[in-house]
């Protein structure tokens, strides 16, 4: 798959489709780097399911199924996987990366300062985040939860919620702005343990 058909989805994609099917051929330039255990994807909602992703010599690798060891669990509504692939959110980002001069393009994440042998450790940490991204335009708010460790998901409640303009939050990503700098931007709110996502990117990031 190319960059041109990943931004031309449809919004009815499966999730199984986006998880078989596509996420394994992304052109994305991701490290070349080997994680020891895969983190579980939660689709949740009529129509979702559980997938178990991990990268493999720089390559995504997802086996449908919730795995054992994975690092950690990651759950959102069908609903909000949909904004991403072929809805609300995407279309910011097509509208924003045109502006920026990057139209079109995917993720270049290969030069991340990622550390697989620390990452595997996040395992161990307790509780979740709450990743809450705020849609101005549409006055919606879509939701992406990361529970740490192999328990079952915990999306209803979280130890840290962070809220984040969608805009922005785009922006971000398409700026490449490291995560660590995130958690103190102007435009980001933080409620809970502060200290939970900090845990977390020193033990993902160099």
């Amino acid at each position: 798959m190319d960059a041109e058909a990943f931004w031309s989805l449809k919004r009815t994609t499966a999730p199984q489709v986006v998880f078989e099917t596509i996420v394994p051929t992304l052109p994305v330039k991701l490290p070349s780097l080997t994680v020891a255990r895969p983190v579980n994807v939660h689709i949740l909602g009529a129509g979702g399911g559980v997938w178990a992703t991990q990268l493999v010599d720089g390559r995504t690798h997802v086996t449908p199924g919730s795995a054992s060891n994975a690092i950690c669990q990651v759950a959102f509504d069908k609903r909000h996987l949909r904004e991403i692939v072929g809805g609300a959110l995407r279309d910011r980002g097509l509208t924003i990366m045109a502006r920026l001069g990057r139209a079109r393009q995917l993720p270049d994440l290969s030069r991340l300062a990622f550390d697989p042998v620390k990452a595997v450790r996040c395992a161990d940490l307790v509780g979740s985040v709450a990743i809450n991204v705020h849609d101005r335009a549409l006055g919606d708010t879509y939701r992406y939860v990361i529970t740490f460790g192999t328990g079952a998901p915990d999306y209803d409640t979280a130890t840290t919620t962070l809220t984040i303009d969608a805009d922005e939050a785009i922006e971000w990503i398409v700026n490449r702005v490291s995560p660590k700098q995130l958690l103190k931007a102007k435009g980001v709110r933080i409620e809970g343990d502060l200290s939970l996502p900090l845990k977390a990117l020193q033990q993902l990031l160099d």
